[in-house]
């Protein structure tokens, strides 16, 4: 199943392109300036983000087919104890930070008209406090590939710069071709099914003290294998950059890809 079927070239000046996927010249669908992106924590007992949705969420899934400030996709994913989370695109910030606001009021509040909708499906209940593991809300670099299928796996990755130096030095790095050329030649190297990988900034919220903002990853792989073999590889490859950024604790989110949603 396709999440996309716009299709734009490559660079292969950008990234380092596999022999075995030129001849089906592979596809370049960068997300474009100012949208914004936020990935829920894994609480679902199943994909609630589906057509026709389970009984239990329906009308949930009305009232947010029927609400203006809705994502315009919702991209669902199992990870390894079998929860399902959510990674869900939008226009910009105000139309995230809208979506958020109605969530909260009609879903997650303990008196609100579809709460238990989302009993019924959840785990566990998120709060507007702890509904997410990570919100992009400016796109920093994106060079991913190919035509994006269920069943692909993706690493989501959170970390924090340690300094407004580090944070400034990783954007020139990480901006760079050589960069991006040494990730895709690490990964062919060790025969890693890779389709590139989407890096946003999340801006600082009152709560942060002053911290530079996060950066949040969405590596896509082949298959979970290719993922933790990837992740591992590319944290080899680039230690010297990560330990002068980073202070090691990075939080991670791995998931197959269940089902894609346009709203």
């Amino acid at each position: 199943m396709l999440l996309a079927r716009a299709r734009r070239a490559l660079s292969t000046e950008a990234i380092h392109v596999p022999d075995h996927l030129r001849r089906f010249q592979a596809l370049n669908m960068p997300m474009p300036t100012g949208r914004c992106m936020i990935v829920g924590q894994p609480r679902y007992h199943y994909a609630i983000a589906v057509v026709p949705p389970p009984a239990e969420v329906a009308p949930l899934f009305a009232a947010i087919r029927a609400c203006d400030h809705r994502p315009f996709r919702i991209v669902s994913y199992e990870d390894e104890a079998g929860k399902v989370f959510n990674c869900s695109f939008f226009n910009d910030a105000s139309h995230m930070q809208a979506w958020l606001a109605w969530l909260d009021e009609n879903a997650l509040s303990s008196d609100s008209p579809y709460h238990e909708s989302m009993v019924s499906a959840a785990a566990e209940v998120p709060s507007s406090a702890d509904l997410l593991f990570g919100k992009g809300t400016r796109v920093f670099k994106d060079t991913r590939f190919g035509e994006y299928q269920v069943g692909m796996a993706i690493n989501f990755s959170r970390q924090v710069p340690v300094s407004d130096a580090a944070h400034a030095d990783m954007c020139d790095v990480m901006a760079s071709a050589d960069f991006e050329q040494r990730i895709a030649r690490c990964m062919q190297e060790h025969n890693v099914a890779y389709f590139g990988r989407l890096a946003m900034l999340e801006d600082a919220d009152a709560d942060s003290g002053g911290a530079p903002p996060a950066l949040l990853t969405a590596l896509r792989y082949g298959s979970i294998d290719d993922a933790k073999r990837g992740t591992a590889v590319v944290r080899e490859l680039a230690r010297p950059e990560l330990s002068r950024w980073f202070n090691n604790e990075v939080t991670s989110l791995l998931g197959t890809t269940t089902q894609v949603l346009e709203l």
